[in-house]
Formats: structure tokens, C-alpha cells, sequence
């Protein structure tokens, strides 16, 4: 399944948005503009199916952490996605609606109100649930997020389940041995990627790694030969061989990897990781640019490869790099523009002068990244010579 449209109300930064998504989509803007919190949605989406709406909400801080700062009379949040199942003979779209806010009273610091949740399969309501006066415990649950009543549409909630996001710090790979205290459930940073990979069956295994190898062989041409190994005591690593001065070269294992050979091989293992969605936070960290600019090409072959066929991949970013390039649309660009009414939400493709550029000969990447940089940064202003 794949997002087809998302609608948000209240949520974060965003006061009233409503847009449409690709198969493969970047989310730009500057700092601050709101993009991990745009991603956020889709996790929180997962979290509701995994842990439900209570320890969702209260992991994020509360209602009070999550509802937009100007809201006014609906003061509600509102989430609102479409989805597509391309997979059947007949395409099967599915919508789902959840608005929620806090209980109030005593209840205002840790429990929420369910006031609508609706659920259809085309066009066809299965679910038309609004906050019932009286009915304090089952408020404060989704039909969404339990498994004995959502048989109807279990397809959406596996679909929710299925959402993963990356933002691979090498750091927590390379150290994988030592204990970070995480209340996570889920390993966002990459710190189980040795794990992931042995858990993998050994041809799909085989494949990726067989994949990885050549594109590492590109991006580090002393690199050759990457496999999966185990030390005495059975624990996985990742082993290559580096070709140096003797004829023989050496072997190296992921701990003397560097920072952007790491966060390269677990971004595209987690593109060749599954059909679900995938959602890449600031893929550009650590890497050349030039590999930069090869990431939306590699994506969108690997989207029709076997390993990652139809998968959908929303990114966050503000690099240059990563949009410059003729092989990104602009009906695949999200700008993020914010302003004393919350960020605002854009595609590309809205604008005439941006269309006319791309037209020109310009890139994605010249016509999108002065956009949403701050004018100040765009006029020169930032000089360290001023805050002397």
C-alpha cells in the first residue's frame, strides 16, 4: 500500500495542510520548517497500531506537545491519509480519519479523547465512530489499533505496521556492543543494522550485500569483496577487503569502516529492506556529494527491482545535492514554508516560475532550494564578523 494523500489538522507546525504523494517524495525546507515533524505522522500512525493512541501521544510529550500553538476553535488534531493497494487485480483505495484530543479535567495530562475515527475501503464506510458523552474507557481507543475488531481492515493496520523510518548514525553501528539506554522499540538509528542483516534470509541477504558491494565499490574503489561474517563467539559483521600497497591487501571489519561507508550501506539496506514504506531522514549526513546526487536515481531503480518493488519513499531534506538532478520531478517536491501561521505546505509543481525554470534547463535543485532557504542567508546577513 501506498500514501496517496495526507490531510493535517492542529498537528505540530502544521495548522491546516492538505497534499498529495508520489511514489517517491522529498520533503524540503529549512531548519525548523517542520520536516521530521511532517515524517512524525507516519511513525505516529505506526506507534497508534503497535502501542496505541495513550503511549503514542505520551511518548511525544502529550496533546500539548503535539497540538499546533495557534489552533483555535477546532482545537482537535486531525489526521486524515489515502492510501492505494496496487498489489490486487482491482486497485483498492482505503481512507482513514482520526481526530483526538485531551480528555480534560483530571484526566488533561495523560489521557486522550477520541472524537471521530472513520475507516473506509472504496468509498465504502466500515468504520463511522464519533466520541460518545459518557464512555470515558473506550475513548481512549482506536478500532484501529486492536487486533480482535480490526479484521475488516486489517490490511491498513498491517500497512501502518509496515511503515519504517532511517536516520543511520554510524557511530551506534560501529559501537554496537555497547548499552545506549533507548526507550525506542524500534532501532530508527541503525545501532541493530548487524542484526538486521543476519536476521535476513541468507539469498535475499546475499542479493542486497551483492548490491551494496558494487555501489561501495564505486563510492570507495579500494573497497572489494563485502560479506557478511561471524567472529569466534557468533556475533555478525560486515567484512571487506582493502586493496593497499601489498599485493594481497587486507581485510576490515565495520568497526573501521568510516562514517559515510556506514551511513551509505545502511541507507540502502533499508531500501532494499521490504516493500513498506520507507521514510529516509536527511539521507545527504556523511556522504559525498556526488553519491548524494546519485540517490534518487538509485532509489527509483530499486523501487523496481524485486528486492524493493513499488516501495514508497518519502525523504526529508535540504540538500542541494540531492535535487540536482533531471531525473527528480517536481510533482515529487514538498516545500515547507513557515510562517506566523504555521508552516505551509507546497508542491513544486504549483508554481509557474518554477515550471518555467525546469523548462529553461535549471534544475530541481536551483528552482527549490532558494526557496526555502531563509531570505537571510539568501541576502548575505550571516557574517561572524557581525556578532563580534
Amino acid at each position: 500500500m501506498k500514501f496517496r494523500e495526507l490531510r493535517l489538522k492542529n498537528w505540530r507546525n502544521f495548522g491546516n495542510v492538505n497534499f498529495e504523494l508520489a511514489d517517491r517524495m522529498f520533503i524540503i525546507g529549512a531548519n525548523a520548517a517542520g520536516k521530521s515533524n511532517l515524517l512524525d505522522v507516519f511513525r505516529f500512525l505506526k506507534d497508534v497500531t503497535k502501542d496505541g493512541l495513550q503511549k503514542s501521544v505520551n511518548s511525544r510529550g502529550g496533546i500539548k506537545k503535539l497540538r499546533y500553538l495557534n489552533a483555535r476553535n477546532q482545537n482537535y488534531i486531525e489526521i486524515f491519509v489515502r492510501l492505494l493497494d496496487t498489489e490486487q487485480e482491482v486497485p483498492v483505495e482505503w481512507t482513514y480519519t482520526l481526530q483526538f484530543n485531551s480528555a480534560g479535567g483530571r484526566h488533561e495530562s495523560r489521557d486522550i479523547n477520541i472524537k471521530l475515527e472513520k475507516i473506509t475501503r472504496n468509498k465504502e464506510v466500515l468504520e463511522d465512530r464519533k466520541y460518545k458523552d459518557g464512555d470515558y474507557l473506550s475513548n481512549q481507543f482506536t478500532y484501529l489499533e486492536q487486533p480482535a475488531m480490526n479484521i475488516k481492515y486489517r490490511a491498513l493496520y498491517e500497512s501502518f505496521r509496515g511503515i519504517s523510518y532511517v536516520n543511520i548514525i554510524p557511530q551506534l553501528i560501529r559501537e554496537s556492543d555497547s548499552f545506549i539506554p533507548s526507550v525506542a522499540s524500534e532501532d530508527f538509528y541503525g545501532r541493530n543494522l548487524l542484526e538486521s542483516i543476519s536476521a535476513a534470509p541468507s539469498r535475499n541477504r546475499a542479493a542486497r550485500l551483492n548490491i551494496i558491494n558494487k555501489i561501495l565499490k564505486l563510492a570507495v574503489p579500494q573497497f572489494s569483496d563485502l560479506e557478511y561474517t561471524q567472529d569466534e563467539k557468533g556475533r555478525p559483521h560486515l567484512q571487506v577487503k582493502y586493496e593497499h600497497f601489498r599485493p594481497q591487501g587486507a581485510y576490515q571489519r565495520e568497526d573501521q569502516f568510516s562514517d559515510g561507508t556506514l551511513r551509505l550501506l545502511g541507507i540502502i539496506w533499508a531500501i532494499l529492506d521490504g516493500p513498506g514504506v520507507l521514510l529516509l531522514e536527511e539521507p545527504e549526513l556523511y556522504l559525498h556529494s556526488e553519491i548524494v546526487k546519485q540517490l534518487p536515481m538509485f532509489i527509483a531503480n530499486a523501487q523496481k527491482s524485486k528486492l524493493a518493488k513499488n516501495r514508497q519513499v518519502i525523504i526529508s531534506s535540504h540538500s542541494f545535492d540531492l535535487l540536482d538532478s533531471d531525473t527528480v520531478d517536481l510533482d515529487e517536491i514538498i516545500e515547507l514554508q513557515p510562517g506566523k501561521e504555521g508552516t505551509t505546505v507546497k508542491k513544486a509543481s504549483e508554481s509557474e516560475a518554477a515550471r518555467a525554470k525546469i523548462e529553461a534547463g535549471y534544475t530541481p535543485a536551483d528552482v527549490v532550494i532558494p526557496r526555502v532557504t531563509p531570505k537571510g542567508i539568501m541576502d548575505g546577513q550571516l557574517s561572524m564578523f557581525d556578532f563580534m
